[in-house]
């Protein structure tokens, strides 16, 4: 009977141990982690999708709005190529390279919106436009190889010395000169700065916006954001001798200029 009771005492210790280690099992499965999934690299998913724009030149793209399309769509192929859009900023000394001006100004505010997909550079010449033809500065422009030049035909300087006829004429020599290096280079006029008490100037600059008219050229006149010309407040805007802006004109002219290049 002892040997009896003993066998069923070792049977159900048996049982018991069996279903323990099965309970312990299941238990410890059901929260094991989950395989851990090996992320692939950049190279391994290389080729299997298209490559996209920079967000960052995405974005850019928004800021041409106010541009001429013929400049926008430029832009954009230059964005998909990788290269970097050339902007060239040409004209007088009222360009304000040496002391900070519109251009620079302007470069800057450019650089911080577009970075790497725009290259500007400043080209300021203290000069008639006929100088600026002969001493062979229009090569140096054309040299850079400009997609984009905003150029200030050296009007005010031309005032009293140069006919208006031969002022258009070095102006188309200078565009032709530039689409030499780079026949899609699209060539935009502005007027100089305007000053006060002027009798002739004011309509030398009509003269050169019709004249972009009849040539079919785009012309910024950026005149619209200063005091009228016959209002003695413009002097507060111009040096001593209205050669060039002082630093308020150039801050009219630079938020006139920002507004085109860099819509909001």
């Amino acid at each position: 009977m002892r040997k009896f009771f003993t066998l069923i005492v070792i049977v159900i210790t048996v049982l018991f141990l069996g279903a323990a280690h099965l309970y312990w099992k299941e238990k410890t499965s059901a929260y094991a982690p989950a395989p851990k999934v090996e992320k692939k690299d950049a190279a391994s998913s290389k080729g299997k999708t298209k490559k996209p724009v920079k967000a960052e030149a995405k974005d850019v793209l928004a800021s041409t709005a106010n541009w001429p399309k013929k400049a926008q769509d430029a832009f954009k192929k230059a964005v998909e190529e990788g290269r970097p859009y050339k902007i060239a900023f040409v004209g007088s000394e009222s360009v304000g390279k040496e002391d900070g001006g519109w251009s620079v100004m302007l470069q800057e505010a450019m650089d911080k919106t577009y970075g790497d997909t725009v290259e500007v550079e400043l080209f300021e010449y203290a000069e008639r436009s006929d100088e600026f033809i002969n001493n062979g500065h229009a090569d140096e422009v054309a040299k850079f190889n400009p997609d984009f030049v905003l150029f200030e035909p050296f009007t005010l300087n031309d005032n009293g010395n140069v006919e208006v006829e031969d002022s258009q004429e070095n102006i188309l020599t200078f565009i032709s000169t530039v689409k030499e290096q780079n026949e899609d280079a699209l060539v935009v006029l502005q007027p100089p700065h305007p000053i006060h008490g002027a009798t002739f100037y004011p309509s030398q600059v009509n003269q050169l916006n019709e004249f972009t008219n009849v040539e079919g050229l785009d012309y910024l006149d950026h005149w619209s954001a200063w005091p009228d010309p016959e209002n003695e407040e413009l002097r507060t805007y111009l040096q001593d001798k209205q050669s060039a802006p002082n630093e308020k004109g150039h801050e009219v002219w630079f938020e006139f200029l920002r507004d085109f290049f860099i819509a909001k």
